[in-house]
This record gives C-alpha cells, structure tokens and sequence, in this order.
C-alpha cells in the first residue's frame, strides 16, 4: 500500500514518541496503524516510527505484550516493516514459549491473537495482498499450535473452555472469510498447495481430540513440566509424531529440527553417550524419511547419511542394513541408479553376514530394481531368481515373479514374460486386488505388444473391471495408481487397433488420473516413485499424433519431455518428434531425430527408429539406406515376436520396392498380409476391433491389388480386391457357424475360379466395384457371369470425381436420406465452385426439408439426372457383359460410397431404371456369399412380426406400418398371434428373445441411422443403425442397436426391414457396419433394407404385399427374393414412375434364393 502525503510537516514521532506515563506502546501501535490507515502522514514517516516502535517493544520483558504489538503492528502493509516483525516475533512462539504459557495462563490473549492474525489474513486476501501472505501464514499456525497443546498441558481447564467458548467463532471466521480464497491461489499455483490445507486441518486439530496414548504421554509430560519447570525436549518428539500421523510432514520436519538442534547444543559428554547417539540416529532417520516423501531427497540423503554414520558407530547391523537400504532407495528415486547400487550391494553383504534370508531377499530385490533401471536386465533377472529362493511368503514370491515378467517383457521375451505374470497370479494371495490389477494391465500391454489383441483385451478388461471393486479403493494412492494403469493400458490397446477416438477418451482420463496423482501428498509416496505424469503426456501426445493435430502432439511431448528422466521413454519421444517432422516435410531434422533415438541402448527404442529412418530415407530418395534400415527394423520386430510392427516393415518395404522391381514389391506387400491376416484373427471374439484394426490392415491390400493391375493381372487383382472387403464379418460368421474347409477365406480369398463357381451355382452374375485411393478418377470394375469370361474395365468417374472424393457430405444433401431432424438444422453450405453448374443447380434443390415438398419438378428431374449420370458411368459401359436372361440376378458389390447408392434406380437414356432391367441383389462381398450358402438351411417355420412400437415419444406413431404387419405380413406368413408384436408389446426384450427361433422376421417400425453419440451403445462405435422399438427395463428408449443385432446367432431366412435408414450404416473399409451387416453377422442369409426415408404409405403397403406374395408363390408365380423385390419395386414404378424417392429405397443383401 502507498500512503499519500498530506502535506504535514510535523512528525509522527514527535506525535506520539514523547516521554509520557499515561500512553503505553500498546496504544502506540494502535495509534500508528490508524495513522496508515487514514494516510495521516507519508510511508517514509511511517516506516521511520515504526522502526522505533519495533525497537522500543522488543525491549519490553512481558512477552504476551510483545506478541500483540508485534501482531498488530503487521497490519502495515510494507514489506521492509514486516520483515522486521516476523524475524521478532517468530521467537516469541518457539518451544521454549510454551512453558510461558502455561506459567502466565496466556489461553485468553492466545485467543485474541488468533483474531487478530485471522483478520489480517483476511484483509491480505480480500485486497489481494500477497505479498507476505505466507509468513503470516505460518505464524498462524504458530499461534494455533499453542491453542492446541495448552490444554494437555496446562494446570486446570482454563483454557479448555474458552476454547469450547469461541470454537463457533474460529470455525466460521475460518470458513467464512478466507479459506476458500487460500485454496482458490493454491489451485492457481500462487501458493503451495499444502498452506490451506495444513492452516485448515490446524484449526480443526484444536477442537478434535488427541488417541489415548498421546493423551497418556502428554500427562506424563505435565509431571515433568511441574517438576523441572521447564519444557521436556521429549515434548518436541511427541509433537512431531504427532504431525506425522496427520500428514502434516512440515510441521513434524520443524519439531524434528528443533530437537536435534537442542539436543546437541548440551554437553559433549552427554550429547556422545550411547543413548543420545540412538536417539539422534533415530531423529536422522526420521526426518529423511519425510523429506523423502516431500520430494526432498538431497536433503533426505544428508540425514539418512548421518544416521548411517552412527549405526556404524554405534556398531548395529540391522540399523546399517536398513540405512543403506534406505539411502539406496533414496538414490534409486533420484535416478541415480549406480549409486544406489553401491548401497544395496552393501546392505546384502551385511544380510549375508547376519545370515538374514529375509533381508537378503529385500535387498536382492532392490538391486534387481536398481539394475533395470540402467537397462541391466540380465543381471536384474539374476538377483530375482536368487530372492524366489530367500523368499517364503507366498506375496513377496508373486511380487518378484511380476517383477521377473516386467524385466523379460522389457527385453522382449514374450514367452518368459507370460510365464513369469502367470506365476504371480498363481501366487497372489486373494484380495489383493492393487497386486492383480497391477498384473493384469502388465500382461495386456505385453500381449498388445506381441500382437495378441484377444488376451490383451481379455486381461484390460479384467484390470479395469478390478480397479471397480470396493476393496481396490481403500487407499486412495494406490486406487488412482491402478485406474491409472488400467485406463492408459486400453487406450493403448485402442491405438494398436485403430479406434483413435477411444484411445484419446482414455488417455484424456489418465491424465486427470496422473494430475491429481501428481497434486497428492501422502506418506504412501515413500514406497515409489512415479513416472504417471510424464506417461500421460507421451501417450497423450500418440494420441493426438493419431489424429494429426501435430501442434498439440508436439507440445505434450516436451512437456513429457521436460520432467522424465527415464531414457526408453525419452528415446520414445525422440521417435515422435521425428515423425511429426516427417509429415511437416521437415525431412533432415526427422532423420537427426530418428538417428538420436538410435543411439539409445534400448531394443525397443532401435527398433522402432529404424522404421522411422525408413521412411524418412525413402522419402529423400536414399533407396540403399531405406531398404536397409527396413530390413533391421524387420529383424528386430520378429526377433521381439512384434507382429504388428513386422507387417508395417514388409508393407514399407514393399513401396520401396514398387518403384524399380515388382517382383520384391509383391513378395513383400503379400509377407505383410499374412502377418497382418494372423493378427486380425486374434480379434475374432471382437468384431468391432477387428474393423478398425483393418483400417491399417488394408494398405498392403490395396497396395498389391493395385500392382496387380498395372501388371494386367486382373484375375488375381479380382481375389485381393474381393479378401480386402467384410474380413471382420466373415470372421464372425466363422466363429458362430461349422463350415467345412474355409481356411482360403480368412488367409487368402476366393479364387476367380471359385467366384465364378459360386455365380453359376447361384445363378448369378457378379458385378465388382473397387474405388482406389490413390485415383479417385476411375473406378475398377469386374463382371463375373456364371460361365464365360470373366472381364475387368477402367471405367472413368468424369463428372462425379468430385462426388467420390466428398461422398459422405454429397449424399448427406439428399433431403430423404437425412434424417428430418438433421435437415431442418442443417445449414447449406454451398460447394466449391470448381463444380458444375449442373451440380450447384442439383444441390440447390436437395436442400429442402420436407421429402414431400421438395419433391418439385425442378427437384425430380435434377435427381433423375443424377441417376442417369451414375447409370452413365457405372452401368452403361457394361450393359454388353451383363445376362442376356431378364430373370437372372445381377449381384452387384460395391465399394465404400457407393454402399449407399441405390443401384436400382439407376435410370438409362430411355428412361428405364435398371430394376426394370434385371433383378438386383446387393452383397459385401463374394466370400461372404459364399459362407452364407455353406450355413445350414434348418429353419423353423416361425415367423415373428413387429409393427408400429410404442416409442417414449408419441409423435413416432406409424399407423400404416401397424396395419402392414398386421393384415398383410403376418396372414401371408401364418403367423401366430404371440408372434406378432404390436405397439406396447413390442418391446427390445420381447423382439431380441422372439428373433432367435424366426425364419422370417418383419419390422414395421421407425428407424434412426444412428450417428449420434447418444443414439449409440458406445459413442465412439463402428456400427451405426438401429430399429426404435417400445422401452422395457435394460432398454430405456426403446432403441435396438445395430450393435446389439451383430452379436446374436439366428437361424433366419429373410429379415424385412420395413424402416427408415435400416440400409444405412458407418463407411469403414470393412464395408458399411449397421443393421444389414448385423444381420448378416448374426447368420441371416438374406435382408431387405432401405437406403433412405421410407413413406408410412399406401404405396409402401403395396410393395410390401407384392413382394410376400411373390416370394411364398401365393396367387402369383413363385420368385427367388431378388425377383420379388424386383416386382414390389416395378410396382412402385407403375404408380409413381417419376418419383424414385418413393419407390428406390429398397434393396435386397445377401443370398437371393
């Protein structure tokens, strides 16, 4: 604070400093605070009385007067005064105080300094005062501490009761005024962290009483007091247990030092006997302990040290054990991992000696520990062996196994490790849920990393589902350690398979874990030191690299970077500075950075900076180096059993090979299939992993097809481009079903033999779409008749390059494949305008709400020209290979985008669609046909229909749908009246249950794509669709995910989705995941679904009844599905010709017979 001049001339000191009787210096003080606070005279005036008036009360003999002048003197808020004050006053409050007193009975005016100090305080804050907060902070406390002991000390309860008197007044005070403010800096990092804290629970230990036994020795303490009167330095002891036991490690380090201090200062005599020399031992090894645990270790060492020094004087074997123990531990936190070599070796020389099996075996385990440590692992996995021998409890012999499993897992023996984890478990007593959750997550990175995603999975859940337990919560450090470890583990494993968006809510969860992790201060930190903070920055910083925000992966990197002092997980750093380099085509810098982390004597490490110099080597055009470094990383992959990295390194191969030989290219891009094919398999139980493990899994796919065909090998180009598709949903077919012999399906494919086998048995003719992604101008297109040539074409995009290039924004334009609820909110945001003036025209018109309303003329034909474009492109230069019978099926599989394009109102030159035409029959893939002709056909002759199911939301009511299962589905199937299932009865349960034993399922209902998070089991899942269905107890919103579906085994025909969006699902290059994959997956052999918005339509009800009738040959001829839709939609065609929309919705998936 400035005080203003008023321009006086008159002193404050000859005010107030003549010789007088009648003013006490208490009222001078008084008198001079007021002056500062009305500005009566100049900050220069007021510091030179103030200097007087300090002098003149540090004279006075009556130490209760000195302490309230000098408290209330603080209230001038000048630092150079202040600092006078507290080097005064923090005397007048030492241990030698107390006896004072309690001599003088100070508990009133100790009371009446509390307000004064509390006030201060509060004034500082709510003036935003800091400077000097903290010193009067602590002379708080001291103020409190003697509030807090004068009644176990005192003669009488004088004291006692002025306490319980004011407690409502301290309390509130405390609360009211200033401790939320205190805590609000601390959270700001303006002041430590621990002051609120340690000010708080000092207050509250005034009002909270003393355990028995320290109430025993404190009256124990009173005797001594009475007689020797004086205070027992054995009080400071007390006190700083004490404080120990509360957790105020500050406080008890202050009382420690005080004693140590005053115990030396008496004769030398006394001060070297035995006695003394074990307690001062005992003090030194005190205070390094908690200097330890506040992170204070040099200083923790110099005392660890002095007490070591005593021990050996003092000539104790077990004390010198446990302070070279502990000195080495000391050194080890500090990461000086030779040093704290030296220790231990010395501590197990003395165990050895003493024949002490048990201290032995701690101390080998500390070396083991120490070895690890300097990337010894060999010698570290030695002393553990040598410790299982010393050790007898079955705990400690599961701990050294973990640790045996962490040290072979670190050299990168998958097998040792494994072996070593299991043991531990084996061992591990029960209820120790920190110990096997600890176990779990190590066994689920080492499985992760070794390419065995199930197990991983298997143990990550395992770990997580622990870490929920009531008991694994009972100490909170340990509790946050292990959700930590669970949390970081599967959002590694995320990344391993590809789900970057579960791998970043996971990690983004394991940091707030490792902050608070961080912010705590416990004595359980004396057990460990953790790397938790630096291991959320790395991982956090993987993940955003995942995602390519390279400026936010660069900045948790060196944040990482900045506090670890681990060499691997620098070196891992290094890694991934260097690739961020990489892609910022800063290519010398990366190979310096890659070049680094090769230097660092860690396999891992080497490793991976081999691949990363692969890359950067190719990309400079350094082919030799390149191929050489590939070649190493490869070597060192297969040598660490590292699968996954051994498929990147024969696919990064294999592009350095492309460019001047074939030949290499192939036999490498197929060495990483194969891997990758192994791989894939070991998430067969998981399908969702499974399809984003394929989004990297597919490079060399698409790599090797696409080589193929530059070398005019379309037959075997036709077999990747066919294996490449639905690899997770044959799998769960695979795994749900006995097939015969289908080993070529999971590692290889079909032949174009075995397709064309397969078309003419099904009497079909494949048409095949490949989109590649590194030519968007053209699209591959394979034509597989059921006999004769099999033919491959070129055909180009032209017009609707663009339109692959954007196609999930493009067909999210059309107003009847939005949902209604996303169209009314979506702003149109008119294209780039390198785009045609047809194609601004066409999306002019797709923007409007209503399917109804924007079904203008304008409207139809802008579409119905976008029909024809895609049958122009897509269509028109096959017509000539596509079947010369108008009955047989055309089985088209497309590829990405064009999944949710409708085939079948495609619309030629002269007006006809191509459903017309010929029957069409939508697949994933031909191998998926395959296995689902292979599935046995032991169907039951039930059938299950729903219609119109009452939803939470009464606006979702579909009358027609109701009537269309009610008196048009359900007749022509027969089906029995529990079998159909109408609005309340309608629920997810019911339909779930009723599913399992229907050969023809029906759903009239609503149906959401589903690409909301909250319209989703999971909000980063693959799949997307689901069916909205009446509530029941598990499903609140009535909804049936997609999700859900995938999971189920069915022995159904024909599943009807009579719903909006029930063909849409998520692109993946899996395929599209939603409700038709779902089905297929459960073992459905055929579904019809819709690509868009479905009319509650008469319109609609007459398809529905065309198609029935046609495929059970009731009143009209028998037809295949395929040939029954065909006739539903020609139908539709009759009536409402120039309007697709109503009518072009349906397709039919899987085996049309």
């Amino acid at each position: 604070m400035n005080v203003k001049s008023t321009g006086c001339i008159t002193t404050y000191d000859s005010l107030f400093f003549q010789s007088s009787p009648i003013i006490s210096t208490l009222d001078h003080v008084k008198g001079l605070i007021e002056a500062y606070k009305t500005s009566f005279t100049t900050e220069k005036n007021i510091i030179i009385s103030a200097k007087l008036l300090i002098e003149r009360i540090s004279q006075l003999e009556d130490i209760s007067i000195k302490r309230e002048c000098f408290c209330r003197l603080l209230k001038l808020e000048i630092e150079e005064i202040q600092n006078l004050i507290v080097k005064e006053i923090v005397p007048l409050f030492d241990f030698k105080t107390f006896y004072y007193d309690i001599q003088h009975n100070q508990a009133q005016e100790l009371i009446q300094l509390e307000k004064i100090v509390s006030e201060i305080i509060e004034s500082k804050l709510s003036l935003d005062e800091l400077n000097f907060l903290v010193p009067i902070c602590s002379l708080y406390r001291d103020i409190l501490e003697h509030l807090w002991l004068l009644p176990y000390l005192e003669f009488g309860n004088h004291c006692s009761h002025l306490l319980i008197q004011n407690k409502d007044s301290i309390l509130s005070n405390m609360k009211k005024q200033w401790i939320e403010s205190l805590y609000q800096l601390a959270s700001k990092k303006k002041i430590n962290r621990l002051i609120p804290k340690n000010l708080e629970k000092s207050i509250l230990r005034i009002f909270e009483p003393l355990p028995k036994s320290i109430v025993k020795d404190m009256d124990i303490q009173k005797s001594v007091i009475n007689k020797s009167r004086g205070i027992p330095l054995t009080l400071l002891t007390i006190m700083a247990n004490v404080y120990s036991n509360q957790g105020d490690l500050r406080r008890a380090i202050f009382h420690e030092e005080a004693f140590l201090k005053l115990l030396t200062e008496k004769p030398q005599e006394m001060s070297s006997s035995k006695e003394v020399l074990i307690i001062i031992m005992q003090r030194h090894g005190n205070l390094a302990g908690w200097k330890q645990i506040l992170g204070k270790h040099q200083s923790a060492i110099n005392h660890g040290t002095q007490a070591l020094q005593i021990a050996k004087v003092l000539q104790d074997p077990y004390k010198t054990f446990t302070y070279l123990m502990n000195i080495g531990s000391l050194n080890f936190k500090e990461r000086k991992g030779q040093l704290a070599l030296s220790f231990y070796k010395k501590a197990q020389n003395i165990a050895q000696t003493l024949n002490d099996r048990k201290n032995e075996g701690r101390a080998l385990v500390s070396l083991a520990e120490a070895y690890r440590f300097i990337n010894n692992n060999e010698e570290a996995i030695r002393c553990y062996q040598v410790a299982l021998n010393l050790t007898e409890e079955k705990s400690d012999l599961s701990s050294i196994y973990h640790k045996i499993g962490c040290a072979q897992a670190e050299m990168q023996r998958y097998q040792q490790a494994k072996e070593a984890y299991h043991k531990a478990l084996d061992l591990l007593t029960q209820g120790d849920f920190i110990s096997a959750i600890q176990i779990h997550a190590n066994l689920a990175r080492l499985f992760n990393n070794f390419g065995r995603y199930e197990t991983a999975i298997f143990h990550a859940e395992i770990a997580f589902e622990l870490t929920q337990h009531p008991l694994a919560q009972i100490n909170e450090l340990e509790a946050l350690e292990s959700r930590f470890s669970a949390l970081t583990v599967l959002g590694n494993i995320y990344a391993t398979i590809g789900n970057y968006e579960k791998e970043f809510d996971y990690q983004i969860r394991a940091l707030r874990i490792a902050e608070k992790l961080e912010s705590l201060e416990v004595v359980e930190k004396l057990v460990f030191f953790s790397d938790s903070l630096e291991m959320a920055y790395m991982n956090l910083g993987n993940a955003y690299c995942h995602r390519e925000n390279y400026f936010e992966a660069k900045n948790y990197y060196f944040k990482a970077l900045r506090i670890t002092k681990n060499a691997s997980m620098q070196g891992l750093i290094i890694i991934n500075l260097g690739h961020i380099l990489f892609f910022s085509d800063m290519l010398p810098e990366a190979i310096s950075y890659y070049k680094k982390a090769n230097e660092i004597d860690n396999k891992e490490i080497k490793q991976h900076s081999l691949n990363g110099l692969g890359i950067a080597y190719q990309a400079v055009g350094n082919i030799k180096q390149a191929i050489q470094s590939y070649k190493n990383f490869i070597f060192l992959s297969q040598a660490s059993e590292d699968r996954r990295s051994e498929a990147i390194g024969y696919h990064n191969l294999g592009e350095v090979y492309r460019k001047f030989d074939h030949r290499l290219a192939e036999v490498n891009y197929r060495k990483s299939i194969n891997v990758y094919a192994t791989l894939h398999q070991e998430l067969k139980s998981y399908s969702q992993w499974q399809i984003t493990f394929f989004e990297l899994q597919a490079m060399p796919l698409l790599r090797l097809e696409s080589l193929l065909l530059e070398q005019g090998r379309t037959k075997e180009a036709l077999q990747i481009a066919d294996f490449r598709r639905s690899r997770a949903l044959i799998s769960s077919l695979t795994e749900k079903f006995q097939f015969q012999k289908n080993d070529n399906l999971l590692s290889s494919g079909l032949t174009s033999q075995e397709m064309q086998a397969l078309a003419y048995k099904m009497n079909t003719c494949f048409i095949l779409y490949s989109l590649s992604f590194e030519n968007m101008d053209n699209v591959t297109v394979w034509v597989v008749p059921p006999q004769g040539e099999i033919t491959c074409q070129q055909l180009p995009l032209r017009i609707l390059t663009e339109e692959v290039e954007e196609a999930t924004h493009f067909l999210k334009t059309f107003p009847f494949i939005v949902e209604s609820t996303i169209a009314k909110r979506r702003p149109f945001v008119r294209p780039k305008k390198n785009r045609s003036s047809l194609t601004h025209a066409f999306l002019d018109e797709l923007i409007r709400e209503n399917p109804d309303e924007s079904a203008t003329s304008a409207f139809l034909q802008s579409f119905k020209k976008r029909l024809s474009l895609w049958y122009e492109a897509l269509i028109a230069p096959l017509e000539s290979y596509l079947p010369k019978d108008l009955q047989q099926v055309v089985t088209i599989i497309p590829d990405g985008f064009l999944a949710q394009i409708p085939f079948a109102a495609f619309l030629d030159k002269e007006g006809t669609y191509l459903i017309e035409k010929h029957p069409i029959s939508i697949a994933p893939s031909i191998g998926i046909l395959k296995l689902l002709d292979e599935i046995p056909k032991d169907f039951s002759e039930n059938s299950l229909i729903i219609g119109n199911p009452t939803t939470p939301h009464l606006k979702d009511t579909l009358p027609l749908a109701e009537k269309e299962a009610q008196t048009i589905v359900a007749p022509l199937l027969a089906t029995t009246s529990e079998r159909i299932l109408l609005q309340d009865s309608a629920t997810v349960q019911h339909v779930v249950e009723r599913m399992r034993d229907a050969r023809w399922i029906h759903l009239a209902c609503h149906g959401l794509t589903g690409t909301k998070p909250e319209e989703k089991l999971d909000p980063h899942s693959v799949f997307e669709g689901l069916f909205k269905l009446a509530p029941d107890e598990s499903h609140s919103k009535g909804y049936l995910h997609a999700q859900e579906i995938a999971s189920l085994t069915l022995r159904t025909e024909l599943v009807f989705m009579s719903a909006c969006f029930s063909g849409r699902g998520k692109l993946h290059r899996e395929g599209s995941v939603g409700p038709v994959w779902s089905f297929l997956a459960a073992g459905v052999l055929s579904t019809a679904a819709t690509y868009w918005e479905l009319q509650d339509s008469e319109l609609t009800l007459q398809m529905v009844d065309t198609f029935y009738r046609h495929l059970l040959g009731i009143e009209v001829e028998k037809l295949n599905k395929a040939q029954a839709l065909q006739k539903a939609m020609v139908r539709g065609i009759e009536q409402k010709r120039d309007k697709p929309h109503l009518w072009g919705a349906f397709f039919l998936s899987g085996l049309h017979e």
